[in-house]
């Protein structure tokens, strides 16, 4: 159960990052890698 949680939780949270990225002033380019890379990293 905890492990599916996390599986699940893991692009909401690279979105969250780059939406934060996003509303402070980045770029959507740095904003799609942040997610890219965040996504990757949780497999």
């Amino acid at each position: 159960m905890m492990t599916e949680t996390i599986v699940l939780a893991t692009p909401m949270l690279a979105a969250g990052w780059s939406l934060l990225y996003l509303l402070l002033g980045g770029g959507l380019g740095g904003a799609v890698l942040i997610f890219l890379g965040l996504k990757v990293l949780g497999r």
